[in-house]
């Protein structure tokens, strides 16, 4: 078995201002050729749990283009064309093939292309013809279009939230390809979607959550011997586009795929309002914390960087000094020209500082304050765990100010968070704080415990919380939630 393998990742935002180029993919790793095989290792990537999977089963490889993003607004053009061209030259250059595996989102838009995955893939199926399988593994997130079902034999998403499946799921896309391969099974793969979109913070698979009770019942679709996989994808709800809904799918042995799909799409629609947690506004958020005995995480949901908000917005920085000044606080915030100013100045100067809105600017005004150099740090960090556990990022050019009993780690670059390794990168043990800000929707769950309480905050931001409020420009009407819908209204 001769097996093509790449990897494109990126998620959108389409409220969010940030634009994605070359040298932002670069700084988490662009590879082409062999170099990808030993770029991986090491590392719980779709990608790698594939190429393990494959090699397992005696395949030759055959590595095209591999290049990871993390959150934002779009994908600048440029660099989508040329991607999408590596990977479809490279993979024609490369025939014959017995079969293609590619690691995606599933949720990437660029200014022009609002489907760059489903644009790729039609592209290399009309490229390469019917007869060569391509299995794609997607993250839960991911907005699963026609062209991508039509155009690939297998689609495989994360089964949890937080992600802590990714080298699982890749490996699970490449097993069904090397039984298609090998002529076990003739996957088919259909989607079935509603117009209705879910808010992320309520959206974990963990304990009895209700996308934990949406995975158990997928599992046990494929347990029954109905599908050979099941998907649930709530999507990534800030994509302003009229087709974006919740989507189920599945891959089956022959027919049967389409009602499989359904069902599991009917149990998400059934826990809609489940998915709708309690949040506060950021004054409200501090206050209520301050009077709780426990350390408090406070999730800046509406600045989410993981969700593609630019890590800038300065609301609840403003709220921690309004009512808790003093209290031993850790508070991260993107703003680079901020940043450059501290390494001007150098360690231990006092200055005035105006902090945030650095490049979104439609919400908010920088906060002015004085603070105190306290350190002066490059930001890199390996994840410890998550999507990209083991992975490299890095901060760029970072200041740790002194603020009362406030740290704030200003950042040149938004980085995606997962535990906190950012904070620690930059000499900052959040275990000696009160208050802790994540500007993260998931990931912080695994810092809770018995003296470890979380806020969620809401409020207007490139990641709102509340959907129904967004002005949306192309999404159809009616809509779940802001249209109290007794049906749903099917997509496709």
């Amino acid at each position: 078995m001769r097996v093509a393998v790449a990897s494109f990742e990126y998620e959108g935002n389409s409220l969010s201002l940030r634009v994605e180029r070359r040298a932002d993919f670069a700084r988490i790793g662009i590879h082409e050729g062999a170099p990808i095989l030993s770029a991986i290792e090491g590392k719980d990537l779709a990608l790698t749990g594939g190429v393990h999977a494959l090699r397992e089963a005696g395949a030759e490889l055959v590595p095209i283009f591999a290049a990871k993003g993390g959150a934002g607004g779009h994908v600048e053009d440029e660099f989508f064309h040329a991607a999408r061209d590596k990977i479809i030259e490279g993979i024609a250059a490369s025939l014959p093939l017995d079969g293609i595996y590619i690691a995606m989102h599933g949720a990437m838009i660029c200014a022009v292309e609002k489907d760059p995955e489903g644009a790729i893939l039609a592209a290399l199926r009309a490229r390469i013809g019917p007869a060569i399988p391509i299995a794609v593994s997607l993250d839960l997130h991911a907005h699963v279009t026609p062209r991508m079902a039509d155009s690939a034999d297998i689609i495989v998403g994360y089964e949890t939230y937080p992600h802590v499946d990714t080298y699982r799921t890749g490996a699970c896309a490449a097993g069904l390809l090397v039984r298609a391969m090998r002529g076990e099974i003739r996957p088919v793969t259909r989607i079935r979607k509603y117009n209705a979109i879910l808010p992320v913070l309520g959206g974990a698979t963990l304990g009895d959550a209700p996308m934990a009770k949406v995975a158990a019942h997928a599992r046990a679709l494929e347990a029954s011997g109905r599908a050979l996989s099941v998907s649930y994808f709530p999507v990534q709800p800030w994509l302003d586009m009229a087709d974006v809904g919740i989507t189920g799918l599945a891959v089956t042995d022959g027919a049967g795929a389409e009602a499989v799909a359904q069902e599991i799409l009917d149990a998400m629609w059934a826990r809609r309002r489940d998915f709708e947690l309690p949040a506060m506004t950021p004054d409200e958020a501090v206050q209520a914390a301050m009077a709780m005995p426990d350390r408090v995480l406070l999730i800046d949901t509406p600045d989410a960087i993981g969700g593609g908000a630019s890590g800038d917005a300065p609301a609840l920085l403003a709220a921690i000094l309004a009512h808790a000044p003093e209290a031993d606080a850790a508070l991260c915030i993107v703003d680079p020209a901020a940043a450059a100013r501290a390494f001007e100045l150098g360690e231990g100067a006092m200055a005035d500082f105006a902090i945030g809105a650095w490049q979104d600017k439609r919400w908010f005004t920088p906060v002015a304050l004085k603070a105190r150099v306290e350190r002066l740090c490059e930001g890199s960090f390996t994840y410890r765990g998550g999507p990209a556990s083991g992975a490299t990022a890095r901060l760029g050019p970072s200041a740790v100010l002194r603020v009362g009993g406030l740290r704030l780690l200003v950042a040149s670059h938004a980085v995606y968070e997962h535990l906190d390794e950012h904070y620690a990168a930059c000499g900052i043990d959040i275990a000696a704080c009160k208050l802790v800000s994540f500007k993260n929707l998931m990931n912080y769950r695994k810092l809770l415990g018995p003296q470890t309480a979380f806020i969620a905050l809401h409020g207007p931001g490139g990641t709102p919380l509340r959907l129904q409020e967004v002005a949306w420009e192309h999404r159809r009407r009616p809509y779940w939630p802001a249209d109290d819908m007794a049906e749903p209204e099917l997509i496709l």
